[in-house]
């Protein structure tokens, strides 16, 4: 991802241990764990309307096609 907005950190007995950029969708607040160097479009979607262009709002693939409805409204 090119502007990962944070990060987690996986532990446990699997081989599948190790840090994730993540992002938290902007209309329903959930973290969403993306593989490197994703697209947007591949991992939900940006929202035009709830971001701008210094920091944009990605939303998950859940969220996608529904209204803006942003989590934190001003």
């Amino acid at each position: 991802m090119r502007q990962a907005q944070g990060y987690t950190i996986i532990t446990g007995p699997d081989p599948g241990t190790g840090e994730r950029d993540t992002f938290t969708c902007a209309h329903c607040n959930r973290v969403v764990i993306v593989k490197p160097m994703t697209r947007a479009e591949d991992m939900g979607g940006i929202c035009h309307l709830c971001g701008d262009k210094h920091r944009p709002s990605f939303i998950c693939s859940s969220c996608v096609g529904k209204s803006c409805d942003p989590f934190e409204k001003n």
